[in-house]
Protein backbone atom coordinates (compact mmCIF):
# COMPACT_ATOMS: atom_id res chain seq x y z
CA UNK A 1 0.00 0.00 0.00
CA UNK A 2 1.54 3.45 -0.75
CA UNK A 3 1.80 5.43 2.09
CA UNK A 4 0.29 9.11 1.84
CA UNK A 5 2.79 12.00 2.24
CA UNK A 6 1.35 15.71 2.74
CA UNK A 7 3.89 17.39 1.65
CA UNK A 8 4.71 15.13 -2.04
CA UNK A 9 0.29 16.05 -1.59
CA UNK A 10 0.54 19.46 -1.46
CA UNK A 11 3.31 19.62 -4.31
CA UNK A 12 1.67 17.29 -6.45
CA UNK A 13 -1.70 20.06 -6.30
CA UNK A 14 -1.80 21.66 -10.00
CA UNK A 15 -2.71 25.44 -9.33
CA UNK A 16 -5.54 26.58 -10.21
CA UNK A 17 -4.37 29.86 -12.18
CA UNK A 18 -2.71 27.10 -14.40
CA UNK A 19 -5.98 25.21 -14.77
CA UNK A 20 -7.74 28.25 -15.37
CA UNK A 21 -6.31 28.36 -18.58
CA UNK A 22 -5.83 24.79 -19.43
CA UNK A 23 -7.78 24.87 -22.75
CA UNK A 24 -4.00 26.16 -24.24
CA UNK A 25 -1.88 24.26 -22.73
CA UNK A 26 0.05 21.09 -22.93
CA UNK A 27 0.16 18.70 -19.74
CA UNK A 28 2.75 15.99 -20.09
CA UNK A 29 2.83 12.74 -17.63
CA UNK A 30 6.05 10.68 -17.94
CA UNK A 31 5.32 7.04 -16.07
CA UNK A 32 8.25 5.05 -14.70
CA UNK A 33 8.36 2.21 -12.23
CA UNK A 34 10.03 4.43 -9.52
CA UNK A 35 8.61 7.86 -10.21
CA UNK A 36 6.55 10.34 -12.33
CA UNK A 37 7.25 14.03 -14.37
CA UNK A 38 4.59 16.13 -14.80
CA UNK A 39 5.25 19.18 -17.22
CA UNK A 40 2.78 22.14 -18.34
CA UNK A 41 3.65 24.01 -21.34
CA UNK A 42 2.54 27.18 -23.22
CA UNK A 43 3.04 26.64 -26.95
CA UNK A 44 2.12 30.34 -27.33
CA UNK A 45 5.16 31.84 -24.99
CA UNK A 46 7.33 28.52 -25.37
CA UNK A 47 7.39 27.93 -21.66
CA UNK A 48 7.27 25.74 -19.07
CA UNK A 49 4.63 27.28 -16.60
CA UNK A 50 4.71 23.79 -13.82
CA UNK A 51 7.37 20.53 -13.72
CA UNK A 52 7.05 18.48 -10.91
CA UNK A 53 9.34 15.35 -10.47
CA UNK A 54 7.91 13.02 -7.92
CA UNK A 55 9.57 9.75 -6.47
CA UNK A 56 7.61 7.29 -5.64
CA UNK A 57 7.83 4.76 -2.33
CA UNK A 58 8.91 0.89 -2.93
CA UNK A 59 6.63 -1.03 -1.58
CA UNK A 60 5.43 -2.03 -4.88
CA UNK A 61 6.55 -4.23 -7.42
CA UNK A 62 8.56 -2.90 -10.27
CA UNK A 63 5.50 -2.37 -12.70
CA UNK A 64 3.97 0.98 -13.51
CA UNK A 65 0.58 -0.12 -11.13
CA UNK A 66 2.30 2.67 -8.95
CA UNK A 67 2.57 5.44 -11.29
CA UNK A 68 -0.98 5.35 -12.47
CA UNK A 69 -2.34 5.14 -9.16
CA UNK A 70 -0.42 8.28 -8.18
CA UNK A 71 -1.49 10.09 -11.50
CA UNK A 72 -5.14 9.33 -10.86
CA UNK A 73 -5.74 10.55 -7.51
CA UNK A 74 -3.99 13.82 -8.55
CA UNK A 75 -6.28 17.14 -9.47
CA UNK A 76 -4.16 16.85 -12.80
CA UNK A 77 -7.40 15.12 -14.62
CA UNK A 78 -9.94 18.22 -13.48
CA UNK A 79 -8.96 20.40 -16.53
CA UNK A 80 -9.49 19.78 -19.79
CA UNK A 81 -5.89 20.52 -21.80
CA UNK A 82 -5.18 21.29 -25.20
CA UNK A 83 -2.50 18.08 -25.55
CA UNK A 84 -2.46 15.71 -22.81
CA UNK A 85 0.44 12.80 -23.78
CA UNK A 86 1.47 10.45 -21.64
CA UNK A 87 4.88 8.73 -22.15
CA UNK A 88 6.19 5.42 -20.29
CA UNK A 89 9.55 3.28 -19.61
CA UNK A 90 8.76 -0.14 -20.70
CA UNK A 91 10.59 -2.85 -21.97
CA UNK A 92 8.26 -4.59 -24.55
CA UNK A 93 9.26 -3.41 -27.66
CA UNK A 94 10.84 -4.26 -30.52
CA UNK A 95 12.33 -1.80 -33.92
CA UNK A 96 11.01 -2.61 -36.91
CA UNK A 97 12.64 -1.46 -40.43
CA UNK A 98 9.07 0.44 -42.21
CA UNK A 99 9.31 -2.20 -44.82
CA UNK A 100 8.73 -5.29 -42.63
CA UNK A 101 5.27 -3.38 -41.04
CA UNK A 102 1.93 -5.35 -42.53
CA UNK A 103 -1.14 -4.98 -41.02
CA UNK A 104 -1.86 -8.11 -39.11
CA UNK A 105 1.39 -9.24 -38.12
CA UNK A 106 2.10 -6.24 -35.86
CA UNK A 107 1.64 -8.39 -32.68
CA UNK A 108 3.20 -11.59 -33.89
CA UNK A 109 6.36 -9.61 -34.15
CA UNK A 110 6.37 -8.35 -30.91
CA UNK A 111 5.28 -11.45 -29.11
CA UNK A 112 8.18 -12.88 -31.38
CA UNK A 113 10.71 -10.24 -29.96
CA UNK A 114 9.49 -10.13 -26.33
CA UNK A 115 8.28 -13.49 -25.49
CA UNK A 116 4.66 -13.24 -24.54
CA UNK A 117 1.22 -12.16 -25.99
CA UNK A 118 1.27 -8.44 -25.58
CA UNK A 119 -1.95 -6.77 -23.73
CA UNK A 120 -2.41 -3.98 -27.12
CA UNK A 121 0.12 -3.21 -30.02
CA UNK A 122 0.78 0.15 -30.81
CA UNK A 123 2.83 1.59 -33.53
CA UNK A 124 5.18 4.54 -33.16
CA UNK A 125 6.60 5.03 -36.84
CA UNK A 126 9.77 7.62 -37.20
CA UNK A 127 10.20 8.09 -40.54
CA UNK A 128 12.90 10.13 -39.91
CA UNK A 129 14.96 7.11 -40.19
CA UNK A 130 12.46 4.38 -42.05
CA UNK A 131 11.74 2.53 -38.78
CA UNK A 132 8.71 2.27 -36.19
CA UNK A 133 8.34 1.07 -32.91
CA UNK A 134 6.26 -1.97 -32.39
CA UNK A 135 5.56 -1.33 -28.12
CA UNK A 136 3.36 -3.18 -26.04
CA UNK A 137 0.83 -0.46 -24.51
CA UNK A 138 0.23 -2.27 -20.99
CA UNK A 139 -3.49 -2.34 -19.90
CA UNK A 140 -2.75 -0.41 -16.25
CA UNK A 141 -1.81 2.40 -18.54
CA UNK A 142 -4.63 2.03 -20.41
CA UNK A 143 -6.79 3.49 -17.35
CA UNK A 144 -5.78 6.76 -17.74
CA UNK A 145 -7.76 7.25 -20.46
CA UNK A 146 -10.75 7.48 -17.76
CA UNK A 147 -9.34 10.02 -15.93
CA UNK A 148 -7.86 12.35 -19.19
CA UNK A 149 -10.37 11.21 -22.03
CA UNK A 150 -7.98 13.41 -24.71
CA UNK A 151 -4.72 11.74 -24.04
CA UNK A 152 -2.23 10.42 -26.20
CA UNK A 153 0.44 7.53 -25.40
CA UNK A 154 3.07 7.00 -26.25
CA UNK A 155 6.91 4.58 -25.80
CA UNK A 156 9.67 6.43 -24.64
CA UNK A 157 11.83 4.93 -26.78
CA UNK A 158 9.96 6.67 -29.35
CA UNK A 159 10.69 10.20 -28.52
CA UNK A 160 14.17 9.39 -27.37
CA UNK A 161 14.85 7.95 -31.47
CA UNK A 162 13.12 11.32 -32.49
CA UNK A 163 15.39 13.96 -30.29
CA UNK A 164 18.49 12.09 -31.17
CA UNK A 165 18.08 12.98 -35.08
CA UNK A 166 18.95 16.83 -34.17
CA UNK A 167 22.63 16.11 -33.10
CA UNK A 168 23.43 13.30 -35.86
CA UNK A 169 27.01 12.88 -33.95
CA UNK A 170 28.34 10.21 -31.55
CA UNK A 171 27.11 7.64 -29.58
CA UNK A 172 23.65 8.20 -27.95
CA UNK A 173 21.90 5.88 -25.34
CA UNK A 174 19.02 5.76 -23.67
CA UNK A 175 19.11 3.28 -19.88
CA UNK A 176 15.68 2.56 -18.40
CA UNK A 177 14.10 0.68 -16.26
CA UNK A 178 16.00 -3.10 -17.29
CA UNK A 179 17.24 -1.92 -20.83
CA UNK A 180 19.13 0.64 -22.86
CA UNK A 181 18.35 1.87 -26.35
CA UNK A 182 21.54 3.29 -28.38
CA UNK A 183 21.56 4.98 -31.43
CA UNK A 184 24.64 5.94 -33.41
CA UNK A 185 26.30 8.34 -35.72
CA UNK A 186 29.64 7.81 -37.44
CA UNK A 187 30.58 10.35 -40.06
CA UNK A 188 27.25 12.20 -40.05
CA UNK A 189 25.16 8.90 -40.64
CA UNK A 190 23.34 6.42 -38.90
CA UNK A 191 24.64 3.40 -38.48
CA UNK A 192 23.61 1.87 -35.41
CA UNK A 193 19.89 1.75 -33.58
CA UNK A 194 19.23 -1.07 -31.12
CA UNK A 195 18.47 -2.33 -27.89
CA UNK A 196 19.53 -4.35 -25.03
CA UNK A 197 18.47 -5.79 -21.84
CA UNK A 198 20.82 -4.49 -18.74
CA UNK A 199 20.88 -5.36 -15.24
CA UNK A 200 23.84 -2.87 -14.30
CA UNK A 201 26.20 -0.14 -15.38
CA UNK A 202 28.66 -2.69 -17.06
CA UNK A 203 26.02 -3.69 -19.20
CA UNK A 204 25.66 -0.59 -20.77
CA UNK A 205 29.55 -0.36 -21.31
CA UNK A 206 29.74 -4.14 -23.05
CA UNK A 207 26.93 -3.12 -25.24
CA UNK A 208 28.54 0.28 -26.03
CA UNK A 209 31.94 -1.23 -26.88
CA UNK A 210 30.59 -4.11 -28.69
CA UNK A 211 28.37 -1.67 -30.90
CA UNK A 212 31.56 0.68 -31.49
CA UNK A 213 34.06 -2.40 -32.25
CA UNK A 214 31.52 -3.82 -35.33
CA UNK A 215 30.92 -0.46 -36.86
CA UNK A 216 35.01 0.35 -36.25
CA UNK A 217 34.63 3.23 -34.35
CA UNK A 218 37.73 3.81 -32.18
CA UNK A 219 35.62 3.82 -28.77
CA UNK A 220 38.41 5.58 -26.51
CA UNK A 221 37.61 8.74 -28.86
CA UNK A 222 34.28 9.07 -28.98
CA UNK A 223 31.76 10.84 -27.53
CA UNK A 224 28.82 9.33 -25.49
CA UNK A 225 25.22 11.30 -24.72
CA UNK A 226 23.46 9.93 -21.74
CA UNK A 227 19.24 10.20 -21.80
CA UNK A 228 16.93 9.41 -19.06
CA UNK A 229 16.72 9.05 -15.13
CA UNK A 230 17.98 5.79 -14.76
CA UNK A 231 21.93 6.98 -16.60
CA UNK A 232 23.17 8.38 -12.64
CA UNK A 233 26.24 9.68 -12.26
CA UNK A 234 27.66 5.92 -11.45
CA UNK A 235 27.02 5.26 -15.02
CA UNK A 236 29.16 8.61 -16.18
CA UNK A 237 32.03 7.89 -13.92
CA UNK A 238 32.31 4.01 -15.19
CA UNK A 239 32.07 5.54 -19.03
CA UNK A 240 34.41 7.91 -18.12
CA UNK A 241 37.17 5.28 -17.60
CA UNK A 242 37.10 4.11 -21.15
CA UNK A 243 35.50 7.09 -23.31
CA UNK A 244 37.20 10.49 -23.89
CA UNK A 245 33.84 12.36 -23.99
CA UNK A 246 30.73 11.51 -22.03
CA UNK A 247 28.18 13.64 -21.66
CA UNK A 248 24.54 13.77 -19.89
CA UNK A 249 21.51 15.14 -22.03
CA UNK A 250 20.65 18.93 -21.68
CA UNK A 251 17.70 20.74 -21.88
CA UNK A 252 17.62 23.76 -24.73
CA UNK A 253 14.30 25.26 -23.08
CA UNK A 254 15.92 25.03 -18.95
CA UNK A 255 19.51 25.41 -18.66
CA UNK A 256 19.98 23.72 -15.45
CA UNK A 257 22.65 21.45 -14.25
CA UNK A 258 20.08 18.65 -13.27
CA UNK A 259 17.82 19.11 -16.44
CA UNK A 260 18.89 15.58 -17.54
CA UNK A 261 16.39 14.36 -14.86
CA UNK A 262 13.60 15.62 -15.97
CA UNK A 263 14.06 14.96 -20.09
CA UNK A 264 11.23 12.35 -20.13
CA UNK A 265 8.85 15.68 -19.57
CA UNK A 266 10.97 18.23 -21.60
CA UNK A 267 10.96 15.93 -24.94
CA UNK A 268 7.17 16.07 -25.17
CA UNK A 269 7.29 19.29 -26.19
CA UNK A 270 9.65 18.65 -29.08
CA UNK A 271 8.00 15.35 -30.38
CA UNK A 272 4.34 15.34 -29.40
Amino acid sequence: MTVFDPEIAAQAILPKEIGAKSMSLHLAIHLHPEMVQAMVFDYESQQILWLKKFDLDDTYDRTLARAVDFVNLKNWGDFVFRKTSISFDYPDFTLVPTGFLEDGKQSDLLKFSVGREPDNVEVYEVNEVGAAVLYDLPVIVQRLAERFPNARFFPSVGFFLKDTLRSANGLHVLVQEGFMLAVVFHEGDMRLTNHYGIQNNEDVLYHLSNAAMRLNIHLASAKVVLYGSDAGEGLKSLLEDYIETVEVWTSEVVKEPNAHLYYSSFIHSQCV
